[in-house]
């Protein structure tokens, strides 16, 4: 019987919670490698070489740190959404699939049913934006956002079978879904804060 209840627990606020905070954590991860990559190969991204400079730099670390809560919190809500429209239907068509072959976890299934889940969705998003020619014309590239979008789906599809089995088991369910929320966008305040002080500490000490 407690099995058959957490069956339908995937959109409980601490599952759901997980699920947002994956995708939260995923963007982060994938802003500080993309961060790194361009302090390695300076103007990779940007097509400007090293040392191309602007009279607004000086400016724009004060601007970033009271731009950042903010974009944290918006991206928070669109993490909401995705998780809602793909995230956790991809995790809840994993578990079905599971519980048929017999495999509580589910969690083997969670790449199938993300690849399932985010197809349509790209097919929608494609057609919805007004490029549904891309289909036609360049179907390389709408498949490589599938797969994109699939990559994306599926670690958070993970955890968030792995949030409900916590539930399920006893287990704090705040806990994962909190580190996960935490560690997403209180990283990059934090290492936003650090910079900002290393630079000041900096500057004090080279006159």
């Amino acid at each position: 019987m407690k099995q058959e209840t957490a069956r339908y627990s995937l959109w409980s606020p601490p599952t759901f919670a997980a699920a947002t905070g994956a995708l939260v954590a995923e963007a982060t991860l994938a802003v500080g490698v993309f961060v790194l990559w361009t302090l390695v190969y300076p103007g990779a991204g940007t097509g400007t070489g090293p040392g191309a400079g602007d009279p607004s730099e000086d400016d724009s670390g004060a601007l970033g740190f009271l731009a950042l809560p903010f974009f944290l919190a918006a991206w928070t809500l669109v993490a909401a959404f995705l998780a809602a429209a793909l995230v956790v239907p991809a995790a809840g068509l994993a578990r079905w699939a599971g519980s048929r072959t017999g495999r509580v976890g589910a969690r083997w299934w969670v790449p199938a049913a993300a690849a399932s889940v985010t197809a349509p969705a790209v097919l929608a998003a494609a057609l919805v934006s007004g490029h549904a020619g891309a289909l036609a014309g360049q179907p390389v590239t709408c498949l490589w956002w599938w797969l994109g979008a699939t990559a994306v789906v599926t670690p958070a599809g993970i955890l968030t079978l792995v949030a409900d089995h916590r539930a399920a088991a006893g287990r704090p369910p705040w806990r994962l879904p909190l580190w996960l929320l935490g560690g997403g966008c209180g990283g990059p305040l934090i290492a936003f804060v650090l910079v900002i002080v290393v630079a000041m500490v900096a500057h004090v000490v080279t006159g």
